[in-house]
């Protein structure tokens, strides 16, 4: 099996690879009117996932929509995209020519120039519009709609205002439309940052309580192995059973980003055509390691709002550690840092730790120690932050 090797951007058709046990769980739970919120690592492959579970639907007739929320940064885009995602799915119901009133608005606002305009900061405002959306989607046909990289957009609202209202807002809203009596249709959200995590630091986890938290991680041994092998294939390149058993160990972390990060790195070097060796895999990881083909993993510590500068200290403090470091020791670099009581730096560590943990920089091991979860990633931190 050849497939192409994209690095980054989500996958979809014969270049989606594996993840066969996750696809059936996620459409049993999709079969059975369930919606999900995709918790997993980033770059772990959620968005290329989610687009795997819409081609399914679509082959047997649902109407689906998906929607990447990166780079919207206001409302009105927010709902321009929206809705314009909506009317091209056939989403609507048959009487939406007989709504009227701020639904007009929106329509026509649509087919307009420019974007559309509304002052969210009146709560009737709001109100009629959750309202008026809702009568006009169509809730009696089988549908799907993926919701990526709200967390990120959220975030970015969160910044621009005084308070959690707006992100709050869109929460509830989104909640509403998922509590509409005997709807079928059903949501998946995901993205980089981790929505849990959003809306557990904002004390705004119950508006998220009655989506699945559907966990997938890495891919296990036998699909890591064939991506490789699939890959290797597509570039016509000999790579045998030890080769490919080095680099996965060299890895450790097996999620297709890093695969195919290293892979590339591989099948660039001028002697590849002669067979993989040791020493290409072994340079490929040393080059990945002193490159910014990692560094969306910085960058993405912003959105840890006021976490961030102890989460930087605990990944500087881990990347120096062979063996990782007990919590004890985590707690007592991290109480010194910031001067706090015990207490007080007790429950903001194990927040970072908890946070750390699940958006795939750390993993807890034996006894409570903590270390990076990806050797290269560890070795790229060391390099960017230390070294």
């Amino acid at each position: 099996m050849a497939i192409s090797n994209k690095v980054g951007p989500p996958v979809t058709g014969e270049d989606f690879y594996g993840r066969t046990e996750e696809l059936s769980r996620a459409h049993q739970y999709l079969d059975s009117n369930h919606s999900l919120v995709l918790s997993a690592p980033r770059r772990i492959g959620k968005s290329s996932f989610a687009k795997r579970l819409i081609e399914d639907k679509q082959s047997i007739g649902w109407n689906c929509v998906y929607i990447d929320l990166e780079g919207v940064r206001t409302r009105d885009e927010f709902l321009n995209i929206l809705i314009n995602k909506f009317d091209k799915s056939g989403i609507w119901t048959e009487t939406i020519s007989l709504a009227g009133g701020i639904l007009n608005r929106i329509f026509e606002g649509i087919k307009g120039i420019g974007p559309l305009k509304f002052d969210f900061t009146h709560p009737e405002t709001s109100e009629n519009l959750y309202t008026s959306l809702s009568e006009v989607i169509d809730h009696t046909k089988d549908a799907l709609v993926v919701i990526d990289e709200l967390t990120l957009f959220l975030s970015i609202l969160d910044r621009n205002a005084d308070s959690h209202r707006e992100a709050e807002f869109f929460l509830n809203w989104f909640r509403s439309l998922r509590q509409v009596s005997d709807s079928k249709i059903r949501w998946v959200f995901c993205g980089s940052v981790g929505l849990h995590n959003f809306t557990r630091m904002r004390n705004l986890s119950m508006t998220i309580n009655d989506l699945v938290s559907f966990d997938f991680d890495a891919l296990s041994a036998h699909e890591a192995k064939g991506l490789i092998e699939a890959l290797a294939e597509s570039e016509n390149i000999s790579m045998n059973n030890e080769m490919i058993a080095i680099l996965l160990e060299k890895l450790e972390w097996h999620i297709p980003y890093f695969i195919q990060l290293a892979f590339t790195n591989i099948k660039n070097h001028p002697n590849v055509r002669m067979g993989v060796t040791y020493r290409m895999i072994d340079d490929s990881i040393d080059r990945l390691a002193h490159t910014d083909e990692i560094s969306t993993w910085s960058e993405r510590l912003s959105e840890y709002n006021g976490q961030e500068d102890g989460a930087r200290l605990i990944l500087k403090r881990l990347s120096q550690s062979d063996k990782g470091l007990s919590r004890d020791q985590l707690l007592a670099i991290y109480a010194q840092y910031t001067g706090e009581i015990p207490m007080k730096a007790d429950n903001e560590l194990s927040l970072i730790l908890n946070m750390l943990e699940h958006d795939g920089y750390i993993i807890r091991t034996g006894g409570g120690t903590r270390r990076f979860r990806s050797p290269l990633l560890k070795k790229w931190w060391y390099y960017k932050f230390v070294e």
